[in-house]
């Protein structure tokens, strides 16, 4: 029963057509991602197993992310268990969130049919494809952002705090789930520059508001980092690589064809034509073009600049295409070439998508066309969990330890081996450490000590390490290799090692010039 005073939610005919078109073509792409999610077997990429594995003990910062990935897997997880499918939940209605926000902006600043266009054209991204098929923090990421531009314009629209709060927690909450949306902050500045009534609102109390609501919001990750060294952070900066070579005119260039599979090559290049329009008319262009622009071009050119200097990946400049978006669905449904730019856009992206869902529901049809090698870090865990476990099992005296080379293999068997899917419990899982510092969260949460040392089963995902790890030992036996089966021709090389106490080498100048050398070759198998 509804009050007087507010009125019934109309019907769904008198909800106009375009949102319905909408909603229902929405809810379709990702009810038919989510049963891709269901029935498909490919396991966990590491860095997925990893983010499970922070979401069984929530805190408000990790050694490489910030906290919000871990809190939505939780969440996923603790309603649906722990399958594959609950682990990456959030991620497809993630992105129907963002594409939410961008029909509502898109309405709000152009009108119903534009705003169609710029919902369903963000869900049919091949870039949103890959990423709803996993967990990751673009997934997080990305949709705060699309929500943070649209109380954004609505902060500029409407004076008082209400918009401020929205506005400055989103940045915030989006700043938990990636330090990329700080770009946030820095478009908005940009956009001060050219539009004078938003440096009116910004220098207003209201946008002191907004500046207290994202601090508020992102103080608790800054205390974290604040008592862990600033792990996280410096994570982040490291990931700058600006340590070599600083010319690096292949890596932008690769970089920049590679946003092309992020949007597709339709959308790339009409892109690339409207923002070049654009800026020959800048003198021409409205508010609402300016302020879009600023929010495309700054992540565009700050990471092409990082690719030149380093090296990026290729979705690190994920955060211009909300805007991006909303600009060309604007634009190009207002003439007619730009009405065929769309429907060919949709049709590539939308071919795209399907086939990329397709192949991550069928990885044997991904194989016979030679797409399998794209799941090749996702595939074999669960398998490289039954060898180690039969691998234990064949031990006639029990393990204090299962000692691993690599981060992949330390998630990897933390979420595979966990004790619901072993017929046994297995041996807690340890990190060794080729130098003395921890230069990863697995080997923050779990390096190898004596107490874990006395008779401990190395698996090992590089031949390399094999004999260095055997000599941080009193007793070293090379037991047995095992090859993965990845699909596409690929596998994954395991070996197994019996050790007996763990006395490792001292880790000084005489041991880094020696592991700088040559590759140690592989022990011979013992008998």
């Amino acid at each position: 029963m509804h009050s007087p005073l507010t009125p019934p939610p109309p019907a769904w005919g008198d909800i106009p057509l375009p949102t319905r078109v909408f909603w229902l073509a929405a809810l379709g792409i990702t009810a038919f991602r989510l049963i891709g999610l269901m029935v498909s077997p490919i396991n966990l990429h590491f860095d997925e197993a990893q983010y499970w594995s922070w979401s069984r003990s929530l805190e408000w910062g990790y050694f490489s992310k910030p906290p919000l990935i871990a809190w939505a897997i939780a969440a996923t997880t603790g309603l649906f268990g722990n399958g594959e499918a609950a682990v990456r939940l959030a991620s497809p209605f993630g992105h129907l969130l963002a594409a939410a926000a961008l029909f509502l902006l898109t309405r709000r600043l152009y009108g119903p049919m534009p705003a169609v266009w710029a919902g369903l054209g963000w869900l049919l991204l091949p870039g949103v494809a890959l990423s709803s098929a996993v967990i990751s923090t673009d997934a997080l990421l990305l949709p705060l952002w699309a929500c943070a531009l649209f109380a954004l314009f609505r902060f500029l629209e409407t004076p008082g705090w209400r918009w401020a709060v929205v506005l400055g927690g989103l940045i915030g909450l989006g700043a938990l789930a990636k330090y990329a949306m700080l770009y946030f902050v820095l478009c908005a500045g940009l956009a001060a520059v050219f539009v004078p009534r938003i440096r009116g609102r910004f220098w207003s109390r209201d946008g002191a508001t907004a500046l207290g609501s994202l601090l508020l919001v992102l103080s608790p990750n800054l205390a974290w980092n604040a008592g862990h060294g600033f792990a996280t952070i410096a994570h982040t900066a490291a990931n700058a690589n600006l340590g070599g070579s600083l010319f690096n005119p292949l890596e932008m260039l690769d970089f920049v064809f590679s946003q092309a599979g992020v949007v597709g090559p339709v959308l790339w290049g009409v892109l690339g034509l409207m923002l070049w329009r654009a800026l020959q008319a800048r003198t021409t262009l409205g508010e609402t073009e300016r302020i879009l622009i600023a929010f495309i071009l700054p992540p565009l050119a700050l990471i092409t600049a990082q690719a030149f200097l380093s090296r990026a990946h290729a979705n690190w400049a994920a955060a211009a295409y909300p805007a991006a978006l909303v600009f060309l669905a604007g634009r190009l449904t207002s003439v007619p070439w730009g009405r065929k730019a769309v429907w060919a856009t949709a049709l590539v992206n939308g071919v795209a998508s399907l086939a990329f869902v397709a192949f991550a529901a069928f990885p044997s049809f991904a194989d016979a066309v030679g797409a399998g090698g794209a799941f090749k870090r996702a595939r074999g865990w669960d398998a490289v969990c039954a060898a180690t476990a039969d691998q234990v099992a064949r031990s006639s005296e029990p393990y204090s330890a299962i000692l691993v080379d690599h981060r992949a293999l330390y998630f990897a068997l933390r979420y595979y081996c966990r004790p619901e899917r072993v017929a046994a419990p297995l041996p807690p899982v340890r990190m060794w450490l080729l130098h003395e510092e921890a230069e990863n969260q697995a080997a923050l949460e779990a390096p190898m000590t004596p107490a874990f040392g006395a008779h401990v089963l190395a698996v090992n995902m590089g031949q390399g390490y094999v004999q260095l790890i055997h000599d941080d030992f009193a007793e070293a036996a090379f037991r047995r290799e095992v090859l993965i089966d990845l699909g596409a021709g690929e596998t994954r090389w395991i070996g197994f090692s019996d050790l007996h106490g763990f006395q490792p080498v001292t880790r000084d100048a005489a041991f880094d010039a020696f592991i700088s050398g040559p590759p140690l070759p592989l022990p011979p198998v013992a008998p």
